[in-house]
């Protein structure tokens, strides 16, 4: 009889235990969510249309497309570069393609799911214009932008970029300071 009583005695423990009110016994470690980390990285692509600043009405506008590589330093801080590649027409119907490929720096404050980034990368770039090429030109681009994280791994936004190349020639009247800008629409892949 001693022995039913303890296995019922014990059998009614485990049932109490089953249905007892757990709450406040939550675990907090103290650690907060991050959108973006030390280590995270993105790919982002990016189509825009080009249009030249600087060039008396030379050129028309035209278009380009970029791919970029950032990895995240700080929550707020990314290294990484991007190669890009623009055609723009001149009223002679002579394309100029550059292919500039910078290095540098992306600082992106972020409120909720929007991510503000801002870029300033410097690099070399190639120029073919008449059947002319120029190898290395210095660039430096500056970019701005706003972007939507609709996923963990998804973001998609708009952006705006200043792009300087300049090339200089044994000849001084042959040296130009190109000037352009950009508004792209891009999206970022984030792993």
């Amino acid at each position: 009889m001693k022995k039913i009583l303890s296995v019922f005695l014990v059998l009614i423990l485990c049932c109490a235990a089953t249905f007892a009110d757990d709450e406040g016994d939550e675990y907090d470690d103290g650690y907060v969510y991050q959108q973006n980390g030390p280590g995270d990285q993105f790919l982002k692509f990016d189509l825009y249309p080009i249009f030249p600043l600087n060039f008396e009405g030379q050129l028309y506008v035209g278009g380009g497309a970029s791919l970029g590589y950032y990895r995240f330093i700080l929550s707020w801080l990314a290294a990484g570069g991007e190669v890009s590649v623009t055609d723009n027409i001149s009223i002679g119907n002579k394309p100029l393609i550059q292919i500039p490929i910078t290095f540098g720096a992306m600082f992106q404050p972020t409120v909720g799911k929007f991510e503000f980034p801002n870029y300033v990368t410097f690099g070399i770039a190639a120029l073919t214009w008449q059947s002319r090429n120029y190898f290395p030109a210095f660039c430096m681009k500056l970019t701005t932008g706003a972007y939507y994280r609709f996923a963990e791994s998804w973001s998609v936004g708009l952006s705006s970029s200043f792009l300087w190349i300049p090339t200089y020639h044994e000849e001084s009247r042959f040296d130009r300071h190109g000037l352009f800008l950009t508004a792209a629409i891009g999206m970022r892949y984030h792993f």
